[in-house]
């Protein structure tokens, strides 16, 4: 899920080298948005030496001579290392919200502006009966392009998205694309904890954010359990079902008609995909069915070929056990 690096960052730090070289002179936008990326990554790299975020980074005349390719990975970088604080220039503010909201619309776009609601259930894609069937789907997608009453984002206990600029973790892609505004409700929501003395955010809980610039609705934040050496204890399934439970009552709690799901724990934290898909399938099924009146949509989001095969595979296995009955003895 991403480290939460301590102290102001050295420029270069990883993945926020440029890795083209300036050129000889600057190069100037030729759209409104090549525009916004020139003066917003001005503005939050001379923000981030400002605030002591990072201990040097390139001059402005440096940034202008980079590729606008090179300068939004730069920005996201920055971004990625700015700790909640108030955005202070109010066009400056409103410069990123319209670049984001932009970056997201056209994102979904590409990705055919997949909806939770019109996504097959697997008892058209895999025949699989009774509530499970009906109510859940099984997509292989980016998460951060469905449109969903909430997608889930499997967060670390400090609550505030992954600090490491260019890490591929859910954490860390829902916060670029969600934006600033995502940290800094999770700060006020774990400041609100702070003044209560109850610290970290536990494992296996669910907390609901809003969305922001994402096409989800709101953010469901789970922190799963962290499996050292890939060697899977009662404990890790425990706290595991834990947070699907607890996902599926927030969403059904805030009236959501659709969640989307990610893999919780299955990255940095080291639970085996191929263990994780069968509790989760379980976990859902003893869900939906103690809640007959649940109209709630579940996508099962597979990031990845890796991740679909390990969720087949759960159902192949899971449809041999339904269909095998007593031996017959006649």
């Amino acid at each position: 899920m991403g480290t939460d690096p301590s102290g102001p960052a050295p420029y270069p730090v990883a993945m926020m080298k440029p890795s083209a070289a300036p050129g000889p002179s600057p190069i100037r936008p030729r759209t409104a948005a090549e525009g916004r990326i020139a003066i917003l990554t001005r503005y939050f790299a001379t923000d981030a030496v400002n605030h002591g975020d990072v201990a040097s980074f390139p001059p402005p005349a440096a940034l202008d001579e980079l590729p606008f390719a090179e300068r939004r990975r730069l920005l996201d970088g920055l971004l990625t290392i700015r700790p909640p604080r108030p955005i202070d220039d109010e066009d400056m503010r409103d410069e990123l919200d319209d670049m984001l909201a932009a970056e997201s619309r056209e994102r979904a776009a590409a990705a055919g502006d997949p909806d939770a609601l019109a996504l097959s259930v697997l008892a058209a894609t895999h025949g699989v009966p009774g509530a499970l069937g009906e109510r859940v789907a099984l997509w292989e997608g980016d998460l951060t392009t469905l449109r969903a009453g909430a997608i889930v984002n499997a967060a670390n206990e400090r609550m505030l998205g992954c600090r490491a600029p260019g890490h591929a973790c859910i954490d860390n892609v829902i916060h670029a694309v969600a934006g600033p505004g995502l940290r800094a409700e999770c700060a006020e929501y774990m400041a609100g904890r702070a003044e209560r003395g109850e610290g970290a955010e536990p494992v296996g809980r669910a907390v609901l954010t809003g969305g922001y610039h994402l096409p989800a609705e709101h953010v469901i934040h789970t922190v799963g359990p962290v499996v050292e050496g890939g060697v899977v204890e009662q404990r890790h399934r425990t706290r595991l079902a834990s947070c699907y439970r607890a996902i599926l009552d927030t969403a059904q709690g805030a009236g959501l008609d659709s969640v989307g799901l990610c893999s919780v724990s299955t990255g940095a934290f080291g639970y085996p995909k191929e263990e994780a898909a069968p509790l989760v399938l379980e976990t859902i099924g003893a869900w939906l069915a103690a809640r007959p009146e649940s109209d709630l949509r579940i996508v099962i989001c597979a990031f990845s070929a890796t991740d679909r095969v390990a969720y087949e595979s759960a159902l192949v296995a899971e449809a041999g056990r339904e269909g095998s009955g007593p031996a017959d003895t006649g």
